[in-house]
C-alpha cells in the first residue's frame, strides 16, 4: 500500500510540473522612463546569463534590491553610476559612446 501511495505522489508531481511557470531569473525585466529618451528595458536574465554574473554583482551596489526608485541620468551613468559601473568601455559597451545609445534606449 505504501508503494502505491509513493507512486502516486510521485506521478501527480510529474503531471503537475509542466503546469508550473518557470521562475524569472533575477526579478524579470525592469522598465525605465527617461525623460527625453527611448525608454529602457533592463532584462535580469540576459545581464544574470552574461559571464558569471550573479544578484551580489549589481546588489547591493550600485542597486539596492527592490528599493526605492533611482534617478538615473546619463550625467551619473557617465560618471561610473548605476550602469556605467560596468558600461564604461572596458567591462561592457561604454554609455559615454553615443554608437550606444540604441543598445539600451528604444526608438521614442
Amino acid at each position: 500500500m505504501r508503494r502505491i501511495t509513493t507512486a502516486a505522489l510521485l506521478a501527480g508531481a510529474l503531471l503537475l510540473m509542466p503546469l508550473t511557470a518557470p521562475a524569472e531569473v533575477g526579478g524579470g525585466d525592469v522598465e525605465f522612463k527617461p525623460k527625453g529618451a527611448g525608454k529602457v528595458l533592463f532584462r535580469h536574465e540576459m545581464h544574470m546569463n552574461y559571464k558569471g554574473h550573479t544578484c551580489s554583482s549589481c546588489h547591493f551596489k550600485p542597486f539596492s534590491q527592490g528599493g526605492p526608485s533611482y534617478h538615473i541620468d546619463m550625467n551619473l551613468l557617465s560618471k561610473g553610476a548605476f550602469c556605467g559601473k560596468c558600461h564604461d568601455g572596458k567591462a561592457a559597451f561604454d554609455v559615454k559612446d553615443a554608437a550606444s545609445c540604441g543598445r539600451c534606449h528604444t526608438k521614442k
